[in-house]
């Protein structure tokens, strides 16, 4: 008789600690819940609906657009890429030709706002990308062929290696037989980190490959005797503007 009701003063002690346990155990996670500070999350695009072109005086109705787009850019980055708004829908949201939206994200393009993808795409930069960085690591395409044959092309590509050497800045030479080797090249693990690929006087047939290094994240220069379009930093090699002096302004910005 006793031992039974030992038995039972034990299984109800049990029970109760159980209780009290489980208790202070949901107390507990439910205070460390409401006092864990509120992490900041990072800002979001707006809709394109929200947003409202106000002409001021005579300023033209595109220069407003660009102005509004830019600001909209600048509040919504983040240290990721993200998806920006199409062409298409910012054209249809402020009645205006698709021509006219595209020139004003070319030239956010140019001030490292927006990055276009291919597949009609259009990302915000992220935070880090978008800072004009000093080069760290220079990858100079070289299409093998045309260096063997043309002492011109030849001569071209040492003088823009040593122009870099002069500055102590790291380089490699990527010699390629079909453009797509650059792009593997640029990215392999085993090869250096390269942030910025100078590609001197790129045939019409190379457009696809500097927009996909761009679209990578690489900053791609082009050096070249005609305009790329889809690649900001395209500069024209000239009598007064050599490449030389190229390097210097607007590589390094000597």
């Amino acid at each position: 008789m006793h031992r039974e009701i030992e038995g039972e003063t034990l299984q109800k002690n049990f029970r109760n600690f159980r209780t009290s346990s489980q208790k202070s155990c949901s107390t507990f996670v439910t205070k460390e819940m409401l006092s864990h500070p509120c992490r900041r999350l990072p800002p979001e695009l707006p809709e394109l609906d929200e947003l409202v072109c106000a002409r001021k005086g005579s300023v033209p109705r595109s220069a407003s657009i660009q102005r509004l787009l830019r600001n909209t850019a600048l509040e919504s980055r983040s240290d990721h890429l993200q998806r920006f708004y199409s062409i298409r829908a910012v054209a249809t949201h402020f009645h205006v030709p698709p021509a006219t939206v595209s020139r004003i994200y070319r030239r956010l393009s140019a001030e490292r706002l927006l990055r276009s993808v291919w597949g009609s795409k259009t990302l915000l930069e992220p935070l880090q990308s978008s800072q004009k960085n000093d080069c760290r690591f220079v990858g100079i395409p070289v299409e093998l062929n045309r260096f063997i044959a043309s002492p011109n092309y030849r001569g071209s590509v040492l003088t823009l290696q040593l122009e870099i050497w002069n500055h102590e800045v790291n380089e490699h030479i990527l010699f390629f037989e079909r453009p797509d080797e650059v792009v593997r090249l640029c990215t392999r693990h085993h090869h250096p980190h390269i942030d910025t690929v100078i590609w001197l006087l790129p045939e019409p047939s190379h457009r696809q490959t500097l927009q996909r290094l761009h679209d990578l994240g690489f900053q791609v220069i082009c050096l070249s005797d005609a305009a790329i379009s889809g690649i900001p930093d395209c500069y024209m090699i000239s009598p007064r503007d050599t490449v030389r002096t190229i390097v210097r302004k607007r590589v390094l910005g000597i």
